[in-house]
């Protein structure tokens, strides 16, 4: 059926995470709670213009991995303007990247500690790559604006 695997989502992330209140969510979309609700359930669809509204009031990244999956595209976070300079930008996201990349080796290594990656397991190690993979893209985008900043 039409966008079930995304309102499932929806569904799964709110309900299973404190992080994000579900009436709050449908605030700042700009729906009630009902409506919201019958789009979580799937008896209406998200709206192009809900989703992007939702993606900007729960700005987790399986939402954007699910919109984006079997494409050749990969999200990356924004560089947010901070207090810092260029060049402290640049070595903060060059950190976050081996942070990721350890993550990933770590689960990899608690994974492969009986012979075998259950499913769960197998789940946990996506997760990071996707992480890790964002940390990535989202240096190679700092590096383009730079270049870009520089050249003009």
């Amino acid at each position: 059926m039409r966008g079930e695997e995304f309102a499932s989502l929806v569904h799964r992330i709110l309900t299973t995470e404190s992080r994000y209140n579900s009436k709050d969510i449908a605030a700042q979309i700009g729906l009630e709670y009902d409506a919201f609700y019958a789009r979580m359930r799937n008896r209406t669809v998200f709206s192009a213009n809900e989703i992007k509204e939702l993606i900007r009031a729960m700005p987790d990244a399986r939402l954007v991995a699910y919109l984006l999956e079997e494409t050749r595209f990969v999200a990356a976070d924004r560089i947010e303007n901070e207090d810092c300079d260029e060049e402290e930008h640049l070595y903060r996201a060059t950190n976050r990247i081996v942070l990721e990349a350890a993550e990933v080796m770590r689960a990899m290594h608690q994974a492969l500690s009986d012979q075998r990656v259950d499913h769960q397991e197998a789940l946990q190690i996506l997760s990071e790559i996707d992480e890790a993979e964002r940390a990535l893209v989202s240096l190679r985008v700092q590096i383009t604006e730079l270049n870009k900043d520089r050249a003009m």
